[in-house]
């Protein structure tokens, strides 16, 4: 699996906001194929998202492709106008015997 830990905070005054929107988002990423895993935490004032993809090809055309599902979502909800994507983390899982 290819797990992705994302790190977001809203802007000021957004916070319901985006919530809210990270709510849908969040829903629909979960129905993609190939989405394994979706889940969203609060840590201090950061949002921290883990997801999970069947394989890295499949999270690049989801979310890095510029025209994929993420940046149309993102897009048709404004999220840039409510939150600020801080960083993000990326791997392949280890492989358990």
């Amino acid at each position: 699996m290819y797990i992705v830990v994302s790190y977001w905070e809203s802007l000021p005054g957004r916070e319901e906001e985006f919530i809210k929107i990270g709510r849908k988002m969040g829903a629909l990423m979960r129905r993609q194929p190939g989405v394994t895993l979706l889940e969203t935490f609060k840590s201090g004032s950061k949002y921290v998202t883990v997801h999970g993809y069947k394989d890295e090809p499949t999270y690049r055309t989801l979310v890095q492709d510029p025209k994929g599902f993420f940046a149309r979502a993102a897009g048709e909800h404004k999220i840039d106008e409510i939150a600020r994507w801080l960083s993000s983390e990326r791997g392949e899982s280890l492989a358990y015997e």
